[in-house]
């Protein structure tokens, strides 16, 4: 009997060390491996804009305004600008992607008031967005007024390029401000504009 209690303890024993030196020699492969790479924060912005797609103005405006919204890219587009322009989207694109990429990747936003602006769902996320380029990235959002309507509170502390009864001369005026303003004061047609 004692022979069997030895070899019990004996068993005790091995088990209980093979079990410690598994403990021991894990513990050391732990501490061997490099720690894992910590994950990149997440940038805060979109990267730049490729500099090919870029645009220099963003022209928003609702259904009702195509006329003078066109009448206006086009006139930036003489400039030499590159306008996004939605009309302009090509064939088999999605509009609100492209509208989106366009306001990442646009210098300057401009959106005409009218009776029918602030009705259009659409043209509100689109004000929203121009204003929140304006606040935090540094671009020029100029309200343009086409109708007598009153600007929203965040577009009337701008001063807005006004539209609404100046004739050939003034509209003339008007948007030779504007392409000072979004042009930095942009010659004569480079190619520039995109179609």
């Amino acid at each position: 009997m004692l022979d069997a209690v030895i070899g019990v303890i004996s068993g005790a024993t091995a088990l209980a060390s093979t079990y410690f030196g598994y403990v021991a020699v894990r513990g050391q492969l732990r501490r061997r491996r490099p720690p894992a790479p910590a994950e990149p924060p997440a940038p805060a912005e979109p990267p730049a804009p490729d500099p090919v797609s870029a645009y220099d103005v963003f022209v928003s405006y609702a259904d009702a305004d195509a006329g003078p919204a066109r009448r206006i890219a086009d006139r930036l587009r003489e400039a030499g600008l590159a306008v996004f322009l939605d009309a302009w989207i090509g064939p088999g694109l999605v509009a609100s992607l492209e509208k989106e990429r366009a306001l990442l990747a646009t210098a300057n936003g401009v959106l005409l008031f009218s009776r029918a602006t602030m009705a259009d769902p659409a043209i509100r996320d689109e004000y929203a967005a121009l204003l929140q380029r304006a606040h935090t990235g540094g671009r020029r959002f100029v309200p343009v007024l086409i109708d007598d309507v009153p600007l929203p509170p965040f577009a009337r502390i701008r001063r807005p390029l006004d539209l609404r009864a100046s004739g050939a001369d003034g509209c003339d005026a008007q948007l030779a401000a504007l392409v000072r303003a979004v042009g930095g004061g942009a010659g004569p047609d480079t190619g520039g504009g995109r179609p």
